[in-house]
């Protein structure tokens, strides 16, 4: 009994903290050098408004609503684009509303 309720309270203790908001999320993880600098090149370009990691493998990408159309073709393009810079597996989320994704590609 003592097991199960371990690794119950495990489980909605891991599920929390990785469902928090990246802002208050960004303080239990530091970005690897790789991914601030990646990060930091997505988001000079014009196409994208936010550049946020959510957790250590989930980024998400804000695009003005005029690019809903393009969503899929700027995740993988994103994911291409970071496989060879960051060698880690992860996701790129595109969103315009904030948790609510329209595209999405991942490197595993």
């Amino acid at each position: 009994m003592k097991l199960i309720t371990s690794i119950t309270l495990s489980a909605a203790l891991f599920f929390s903290v990785f469902t928090m908001s990246s802002h208050a999320l960004s303080q239990y993880f530091p970005l690897t050098a790789s991914q601030d600098h990646f990060t930091h090149i997505i988001a000079q370009l014009k196409t994208f408004r936010t550049v946020e990691w959510e957790s250590p493998v989930s980024l998400w990408v804000q695009v003005a609503s005029s690019q809903k159309s393009r969503a899929a073709e700027l995740a993988n393009t994103i994911e291409d684009r970071a496989r060879g810079a960051l060698m880690q597996p992860f996701c790129v989320h595109i969103y315009v509303t904030a948790g609510q994704s329209l595209a999405r590609s991942c490197v595993y």
